[in-house]
């Protein structure tokens, strides 16, 4: 019979096991968003010339791209994604985007590659709104999914020693 210490034992190793996995992932995950001009799921008041975003770590002058589309999925970039000159850190990407753009919501997606060879990619919403009401709030957007990984790992983890420890009570009684 197996005792209730060496399930323990085992469901904390597990847990370890499936947290270094995700923390590993996230170690791997190199340039990642850190901000943006316009904001992620921000509004503007009048149409910006040029989008704007900060990643985490260098990026490679090859490989990258920022691309805007309307609501209608028409691109409304200019086509010229390039590392802004202005950063000696060289983590910021700049695309020109086409003059007089009309208020409405618009779509970034943008793929990087950093110094290291690994690339990422996302996405993410910005409204232009010129008018004096609220525009409704943005559709959700992807994001980072790792804290929820880390979350269902760990409740997972929680969930098999409980059921060991409720098996090991039963098999007592």
């Amino acid at each position: 019979m197996v005792s209730l210490t060496r399930m323990v034992r085992v469901g904390v190793v597990l847990i370890a096991l499936i947290t270094g996995f995700v923390g590993a992932r996230s170690a791997l995950a190199h340039a990642d968003y850190v901000s943006s001009d316009p904001p992620a799921n921000g509004t503007v008041t009048t149409a910006p010339e040029r989008v704007v975003i900060v990643f985490s770590q260098e990026l490679k002058p090859e490989g990258n791209t920022i691309r805007v589309t309307d609501a209608r999925g028409n691109q409304v970039d200019r086509g010229d994604t390039a590392l802004d000159r202005t950063d000696p850190n060289r983590k910021t990407l700049v695309v020109s985007l086409n003059p007089g753009l009309s208020d409405g919501v618009y779509t970034v997606n943008w793929k990087n590659t950093s110094t290291d060879g690994h690339s990422e990619t996302g996405r993410f919403r910005f409204r232009i709104s010129s008018g004096t009401t609220a525009p409704a709030p943005l559709p959700a957007t992807s994001g980072s999914e790792l804290p929820w990984l880390i979350l269902l790992s760990l409740g997972t983890g929680v969930l098999l020693i409980g059921a060991l420890v409720r098996r090991h009570a039963l098999r007592r009684s």
